[in-house]
């Protein structure tokens, strides 16, 4: 039976801790409490996973470690982590937009059936502070004491002291960026807007390298610019892109889904002709919220209180570009309350299929520490589900 040291205690570090404990004795360092980061996650609510049972389908959903989850997924899969937490007494459900969420709504529900399974790991409540090899023995150093490992699973995150750690070890760290962040716009004119969510909205986005990335998701206005699902998979795509207030980036919106401008103009007359005698105001509401629809016509000098009917084809064409292709300029991002970080140990140096430094036996990483981050929507949940286990399991 080996010593097994493992480094933090979030949702990877727990489950790494729990395969491993099957056949090792096993510490866990955690600075603060365990599971601490899993409370906030969905709201709240906790979303586990995303139901996508094709592996390379469900890889395509994140921005860095597409090919690298290959493997990994086909070890502990989406499939796996609702059986996982099912033995566990955690039932769960999937929404309509296939997130998977436990019944419960409620990751406290998560965070208990996890730390009733640490019963044989021993948790250290201490920050490492450095980690060293010696003949062959991991010498894990904390404010206190220091501790000797056969191995060591490294799975602090950003915030955790790993990537120091990583990189007193000899391993490579891709530089770590904010991803899935809110975004500062430069239309201040819409700021007034804050707190207005709209739903299901396309975004074309132009990056530096005039390359264009097309996302869906609902967008929260803010008062400093975007936020929600659709602005934090923006975010997350343009993780390495540089942009500020004279150089930012092109976000166009589309709030009806038409891809084509000059048919949706069609559809748009033809609604005109059938309500001539309803407020512009009123017929545009129905296609956005009529705060939006109110500053949409007013930057256009459109009266609010105009007939449908007497818009002509010029107002027309403007209202109709307006709802299928209107631009944001984002300047920044809003830093410092990113949901995950990309960039992370350079996965060319981690054996995939055992999560196994390829530089050090007997060292091994998973969870945020790798430099794999996914979209909202569990994927980096499900990260820290499949790296955790395939480390406990091979440890």
């Amino acid at each position: 039976m080996s010593r097994i040291g493992i480094i933090g205690a979030g949702p990877s570090g727990v489950m790494a801790a729990i395969f491993a404990a099957k056949h090792h004795q096993v510490t866990l360092f955690e600075k603060d409490d365990v599971l601490k980061t899993i409370l906030p996650t969905g709201g709240g609510r906790c979303n586990l996973a995303y139901n996508e049972t094709d592996i390379k389908e469900l890889a395509k959903f994140y921005p860095r470690g597409e090919k690298f989850l290959y493997s990994v997924f086909s070890k502990f899969s989406t499939k796996d982590t609702i059986e996982f937490f099912d033995n566990m007494g955690v039932k769960t459900y999937v929404q309509p937009d296939s997130r998977i969420f436990p019944v419960t709504n409620s990751s406290k529900t998560v965070k208990k059936a996890l730390s009733d399974r640490l019963k044989n790991v021993r948790v250290i409540n201490e920050k490492v502070l450095s980690v060293k090899i010696q003949n062959g023995i991991f010498k894990v150093k904390t404010l206190k004491s220091e501790y000797d490992f056969d191995a060591v699973i490294l799975a602090a995150g950003s915030k955790g002291g790993g990537y120091k750690i990583a990189e007193s070890l000899g391993h490579k760290i891709v530089e770590p960026r904010p991803s899935l962040t809110a975004l500062k716009t430069r239309e201040k004119e819409l700021f007034c807007l804050s707190g207005m969510t709209i739903q299901n909205i396309r975004a074309d986005v132009y990056f530096e390298n005039k390359k264009k990335k097309t996302v869906y998701g609902d967008i929260l206005f803010t008062h400093f610019g975007i936020s929600g699902p659709l602005a934090y998979k923006i975010s997350s795509y343009c993780a390495y892109d540089e942009f500020n207030i004279k150089n930012p980036l092109k976000i166009v919106l589309n709030f009806v889904n038409e891809p084509d401008t000059k048919e949706f103009e069609k559809k748009l007359s033809e609604k005109f002709n059938k309500e001539t005698k309803k407020d512009i105001l009123n017929t545009i509401g129905s296609y956005v919220p009529r705060n939006f629809a109110k500053i949409l016509l007013e930057q256009n000098n459109i009266d609010i209180h105009t007939k449908s009917g007497q818009i002509k084809k010029e107002a027309r064409q403007i209202i109709a570009k307006n709802l299928t292709a209107f631009t944001l300029h984002a300047s920044d991002r809003c830093t410092g309350e990113e949901i995950v970080t990309a960039g992370g140990a350079n996965l060319k140096e981690i054996n995939s299929k055992t999560m196994e430094s390829k530089l050090i036996s007997g060292l091994y990483f998973c969870g945020e520490i790798l430099d794999i981050d996914g979209l909202t929507g569990g994927f980096n949940l499900q990260n820290c589900w499949s790296t955790g286990f395939i480390a406990g399991s091979s440890v």
